[in-house]
């Protein structure tokens, strides 16, 4: 029996097409293997020059060990990764814009040691570039990897330690006018842990203006010579989803909440929260000066007592950081609200107390201008773990669990007691006599062992 020539034919075309796809299914996935071994690659060099160089400098030595020490299964890392060759990848930090763009990247590798920490923590920051030459990288003082990688550490020049920074990066496409977020935080990659709740906290402002536009201007009652209600101010700026952490609305919810029970008008509770909520008639927190204005109006009545709470993602330089409205990455001026401003306020506060508890990175930084400007009539108390870090909720669950028999004191002595870090400080004030409306309270009585 002979077999047709067109069919021999096709049944090789059949046989040479499945090889020729079995061959692609391979080479494609050699290419993802490649590509895998060569991140594994860039984020084990990152990781071992935060460990290495970083510790060998200035940095808080107690910071240093920790780092050092640390299983990298405690740390999250993120990654940005080119497309192709012509797709370059440029860098955003909250605090600092690189004009000329120097680090222009092929790749961007962030290593953070302390992922369970509210954000003005450190945060290492690495760039590759490929294709570089082994000598001009070492020269430049980047660390040459797979052959021909060079990995540089992002320098931000008001830190000892250069690859150090407290805000995750905007990191986009050259090309990109939006400026789209690239980074993105990698579960489980190369033996680092699981990511990091974070919350999808959504709002419709395109820009600050339209923002305070969306809530009338704050009233409060005149100061007659009747009693004359408590205020309370909270803040949690957020900046953005990436950077949140998932208590943060839980914070200020049941804090807002606690307060109502132990006296407070809900229209003397201002709430300043990321885009703001209108369920709970929480004011967008968009403008420095907006919250200033506020602290201002609220401490005008000697006869009043201020409650201030501070609940937002900070950086070292003594500010704390309100919502990136434009989506940017980049604060601007009226974006961060500086420590300097909001102690200024207290200062000239006429209000007959202040309790002021501030639940966030660098709190000792805000306790130590408070005391510098022996703000008077002020009970102030800062959250810390070591380094001046914060976790953004521990101390602030001892006030929400607060009841209107409890003294200030012993609300602060029991956060102490579950082996907080706190920074405290009082001025002229009793806090063993006020609770947290400011009125009379019931000390616990002292067990001597």
């Amino acid at each position: 029996m002979q077999i047709p020539m067109s069919i021999v034919l096709l049944v090789l075309w059949v046989f040479l097409a499945h090889i020729q796809m079995f061959d692609g299914a391979i080479m494609k996935d050699s290419i993802i293997d490649t590509q895998e071994v060569m991140k594994h690659k860039w984020i084990n060099a990152s990781l071992e020059w935060t460990r290495e160089e970083n510790c060998s400098s200035n940095m808080d030595r107690q910071l240093c060990w920790h780092i050092h020490h640390r299983d990298r299964k405690q740390m999250n890392v993120y990654t940005a990764i080119s497309g192709h060759k012509k797709d370059k990848l440029h860098i955003i930090l909250a605090d600092k814009i690189f004009r000329k763009q120097r680090y222009v990247a092929d790749a961007v590798i962030v290593i953070d040691v302390f992922p369970e920490l509210a954000f003005g923590h450190p945060i290492f920051i690495y760039v590759v570039k490929r294709s570089q030459n082994r000598q001009k990288c070492l020269e430049r003082l980047g660390k040459y990897v797979n052959n021909d990688d060079c990995i540089f550490a992002v320098k931000v020049s008001h830190h000892k330690t250069p690859s150090v920074t407290e805000t995750l990066p905007r990191v986009y496409s050259a090309n990109d006018n939006s400026l789209q977020q690239r980074l993105t935080c990698r579960s489980k990659m190369a033996g680092f842990g699981p990511c990091q709740s974070r919350m999808n906290h959504q709002h419709p402002w395109k820009n600050v203006t339209s923002a305070i536009e969306s809530h009338p201007p704050i009233q409060f009652k005149s100061c007659g010579t009747n009693k004359t209600e408590s205020i309370a101010i909270l803040l949690n700026g957020f900046w953005n989803n990436q950077m949140s952490l998932p208590y943060y609305g839980d914070n200020i919810i049941e804090l807002r909440n606690n307060l109502i029970k132990l006296g407070y008008q809900k229209e003397n509770i201002i709430t300043y929260f990321g885009g703001g909520d209108d369920q709970y008639n929480f004011i967008p927190a968009v403008l420095n000066l907006q919250i200033i204005r506020s602290i201002r109006k609220a401490c005008k009545c000697s006869r009043r007592s201020l409650f201030l709470y501070l609940n937002s993602p900070a950086i070292s330089a003594n500010k704390l950081l309100l919502l990136d409205v434009e989506n940017n990455g980049f604060a601007e001026y009226y974006q961060a609200l500086p420590y300097k401003q909001i102690v200024n306020e207290l200062r000239k506060c006429s209000a007959k107390s202040k309790i002021i508890v501030v639940d966030q990175s660098h709190s000792n930084q805000f306790l130590h201008k408070l005391q510098d400007q022996s703000v008077h009539g002020a009970i102030a108390v800062g959250a810390a773990d070591f380094a001046h870090y914060s976790h953004g909720y521990k101390l602030t669950q001892h006030f929400i669990q607060a009841k209107s028999t409890s003294c200030v004191s012993d609300i602060i002595d029991e956060a102490k007691n579950s082996s907080q870090v706190l920074t405290y400080m009082t001025e002229d004030a009793k806090p063993s006599k006020i609770n947290l409306y400011g009125t009379g309270c019931v000390p616990k009585k002292k067990i001597y062992v």
